[in-house]
């Protein structure tokens, strides 16, 4: 299964799409309505991936790039 939105990241970005928070409470939906169980989550792997849309989205909004 796989929650992920290209061009998105853990905070919003520039892509109106869903952010990290909201792709897992996709999962959360799931779980809850009885989909998947604990117990299939018992031989599962979860992969979370971060790159750069979080810094490139906050350079496009005016933030700096200076280390205090």
């Amino acid at each position: 299964m796989n929650f992920a939105f290209g061009g998105t990241g853990v905070f919003d970005t520039l892509v109106a799409l869903p952010n990290m928070t909201t792709q897992i409470d996709f999962l959360q939906e799931l779980i809850n309505s009885k989909v998947y169980t604990w117990t299939d989550f018992q031989s599962s792997v979860a992969l979370v991936s971060v790159a750069g849309n979080d810094y490139g989205a906050y350079l496009a909004r005016g933030g700096s790039s200076q280390v205090w």
